[in-house]
């Protein structure tokens, strides 16, 4: 059994090309429908802390995964780390042998930047010329990253504005890290309105969010939104023409689902044909990437195949009769 921890997951991660992640995303997205992968349960604790349980089976890779992760902020006392902790478990799914312990953040994270990334892409105006982004840790340097790679590997060259929110210097730090990208102008924005306003795509990464970051007047025609958090535009669900979702069931419980259900559908379907995706340059379009532990499945199987080492002993059972 290996056992792989977040360093390692890091300095591999480290090496690695942007759109190898985003085939692996596009690859688990089209192919969904041949995954098993239950809606994930919650676990609620105080003051928001919380563990959610995401299992996943891929028959065809003979793989199964059970991730545990959750949000649990700093106790008295305590020496600093992540508020968010994620471990899994990596499965042989012929035998049921467990193949590796793995650590879930770094893979969480990755999968999460991509697939905000994925979805702006498919989804954007391809004439697009302004983007906002806002909540700039370490999600959104991952979607950024990514999106700006796919942009090159489909030969889109052309400058682009892109508006950032301004918090804690935040966007400092976010501009000096990217500040090699080509064609990109940096603006920085003291209000969310101000970030909004005159977009082509917004992607926000921001976890707490109570109020609505803006109003409806801020969206322009054709305005991708991409809430990787999920928070702070249920606004848009009453007025966009088009809502995606990566699963259905995961959203029910949302406060205008019963409003924007007849305008619902999926980013699978949309790469499968099914549905249309953007149909003109005109569209409001949000999109909810709720979170499936099929991005983790295929994520932790295509690291694991790439890591050397790391083996341990662990000595499950293998006799029929052993008490």
């Amino acid at each position: 059994m290996k056992v792989i921890d977040f360093e390692t997951i890091r300095q591999l991660a480290a090496d690695m090309d942007p759109y190898d992640w985003y085939e692996w995303v596009d690859f688990a997205i089209e192919h969904k429908a041949e995954f098993e992968c239950p809606p994930k349960p919650a676990l609620h604790q105080e003051d928001g802390d919380y563990f959610n349980a995401m299992p996943a089976l891929f028959e065809r890779d003979k793989t199964a995964i059970l991730k545990m992760i959750g949000r649990h902020s700093l106790k008295e006392g305590e020496q600093e780390r992540s508020i968010m902790q994620g471990d899994m478990m990596l499965y042989d799914s012929d035998t049921g042998i467990l193949k590796a312990l793995m650590d879930a953040e770094y893979i969480t994270t990755l999968r999460t930047g991509v697939v905000g990334a994925h979805s702006a892409y498919l989804y954007v105006n391809k004439d697009f010329q302004t983007m906002s982004l806002i909540g700039l840790g370490n999600i959104m340097i991952v979607c950024f990253k990514t999106f700006l790679r796919i942009l090159e590997k489909n030969g889109i060259d052309r400058e682009i504005r892109v508006k950032l929110y301004k918090h804690h210097e935040h966007e400092v730090e976010f501009a000096k890290r990217f500040a090699d990208a080509k064609n990109i102008r940096f603006e920085f924005c003291d209000t969310y309105e101000e970030t909004i306003k005159d977009s082509d795509l917004v992607i926000s990464a921001v976890t707490i969010m109570t109020e609505m970051f803006a109003s409806d007047e801020c969206f322009k025609d054709g305005v991708t939104v991409i809430p990787i958090h999920m928070r702070g535009f249920q606004n848009c669900d009453l007025f966009f023409e088009k809502v995606y979702t990566d699963h259905v069931d995961q959203i029910r419980n949302f406060k205008y689902f019963e409003m924007f259900k007849d305008r619902l559908n999926t980013v699978t379907d949309t790469l499968n044909g099914v549905c249309p995706g953007r149909e003109n340059n005109t569209e409001k379009i949000i999109v909810y990437n709720y979170g499936i532990a099929v991005h983790d499945l295929y994520f932790a199987n295509k690291i694991y195949g790439l890591v050397e080492g790391c083996d341990v002993e662990y000595r499950y059972c293998k006799s029929r009769y052993f008490i």
